[in-house]
């Protein structure tokens, strides 16, 4: 009978350690994985320069290149740094102050280089990485709204009479995409963005719309990796904005043909 009752205890205590360990790395991967592992046994004051180099690198660039107010900037991440703004948009006042891998909370760390020249104009994307957990893990709609709310705050006090514009965050391709994530989360989360514009008085960019197919993924034939954009998407990318970088009507795009394009894959 004690034998019995041993073995039971047995199976029991190993049933929990099974479900303890499963919990466990549902907890990590949702937090944000080994990098929270990480930095809960060795904290730093500065995440991202354990993480990312190659931030370091283009936000010493940006504090020593020329700045002036009559910069047109586009802010955010790696969909806004793989982009040729300046000449896709054919405007030499366009600089692109992208950085991949870039979160909300490292936008709001690095700000006070995009405000010291006092810009005509912002265009900000930037929330993907914050819900596919890069940085500190991943957040909330929820969260991520606060820290974009901290990040217009800071463009309302320092630079009043600077444009912003707030660019929705970008569809998916759930099919093919390594970085998995809920387009109806994105969808929610460009909501909230909308409606923090009109809250601050700034301009809603619909990117999104552009660039979805009918199933409201990103169209694969604007994508090699369901995240990231190839010519095709930057040049829908670029329809969308033109005419708030350039103060005009939306231009037919010269020497590519409309029919090149814009066709269907």
């Amino acid at each position: 009978m004690n034998d019995r009752v041993m073995v039971l205890l047995l199976c029991a205590s190993s049933t929990l350690n099974v479900l303890f360990l499963v919990f466990s790395i549902f907890f990590l991967i949702r937090k944000g994985g080994l990098r929270y592992l990480y930095f809960k046994i060795f904290p730093t004051n500065s995440q991202e320069e354990f993480y990312n180099p190659y931030s370091l690198h283009k936000k010493s660039q940006f504090e020593l290149l020329p700045k002036s107010d009559s910069d047109i900037i586009f802010l955010g991440d790696s969909l806004t740094d793989e982009g040729e703004w300046s000449e896709l948009l054919e405007n030499p006042n366009v600089k692109n102050r992208g950085i991949g891998g870039d979160t909300t909370d490292l936008i709001l760390n690095r700000l006070d280089t995009i405000l010291a020249s006092k810009p005509k104009k912002v265009f900000l994307m930037v929330g993907i990485n914050d819900m596919l957990g890069l940085g500190k893990g991943v957040k909330t709609i929820k969260q991520i709204r606060l820290v974009y709310s901290a990040i217009l705050t800071e463009f309302q006090n320092q630079v009043p009479n600077t444009e912003v514009f707030l660019e929705s965050v970008l569809p998916v391709h759930n099919k093919i995409t390594r970085y998995w994530q809920d387009n109806d989360n994105i969808l929610q989360l460009n909501l909230h963005l909308r409606k923090l514009a009109k809250e601050f008085s700034y301009h809603y960019i619909d990117v999104y719309s552009h660039l979805s197919d009918s199933e409201n993924q990103l169209d694969i034939c604007y994508t090699e990796d369901g995240l990231h954009l190839n010519g095709r998407g930057y040049l829908k990318w670029k329809e969308a904005v033109e005419e708030f970088v350039n103060d005009t009507n939306k231009k037919v795009l010269e020497n590519i043909s409309t029919e090149d394009v814009f066709t269907e894959c």
